[in-house]
């Protein structure tokens, strides 16, 4: 087994290319709805972000279930595994009909699902179970500050003396 050399995964590794970022915003946009209908049903706003494992997973499910397949075959192109859309062998993908009802930021998957978040976010703020003062960026709450990996452009050269020197 060779392990690979920092920020150099993403660049091979397609789910690293949006499509997680995409799945975690539509799990966190559902996981704030569900502490709203806590706080709705008067649960106390200490203990509405209380979820069971079952919960989680279905919450889980449900968010990958809202990654479109555009969200999949762009980042799959981004990472050089499927060829670019003007190749003539591929049909269209399925687009999810939300996707298409609720499009809107120039119609990018992962803007749209970080807006869900953003939305969620502010129904919190507006019922009073969240103060807009302990607000989290959207960024480090998709992407945390230790789990970050910076991407860099990076020629095919690189990547190669990268893989050979690890």
């Amino acid at each position: 087994m060779v392990n690979f050399e920092p920020n150099l995964i993403a660049h091979i590794q397609p789910m690293d290319q949006g499509i997680i970022r995409c799945f975690k915003a539509h799990y966190h946009a559902s996981f704030i709805h569900h502490a709203i209908d806590r706080y709705d049903s008067g649960i106390t706003p200490s203990k509405i972000y209380d979820i069971n494992q079952l919960e989680a997973m279905q919450l889980a499910e449900a968010a990958w279930h809202e990654v479109d397949t555009m969200t999949i075959r762009h980042c799959w192109r981004k990472a050089g595994i499927l060829p670019h859309a003007d190749t003539p062998t591929l049909a269209q993908p399925t687009v999810l009909i939300s996707s298409l009802l609720n499009a809107h930021n120039n119609n990018n998957p992962i803007t749209n699902a970080e807006s869900q978040v953003e939305s969620a976010v502010e129904e919190l703020i507006e019922r009073g179970a969240l103060q807009k003062a302990n607000c989290m960026d959207i960024d480090v709450l998709l992407n945390p500050v230790d789990k970050r990996c910076i991407i860099m452009e990076t020629t095919d050269g690189e990547i190669y003396q990268a893989v050979l020197d690890a």
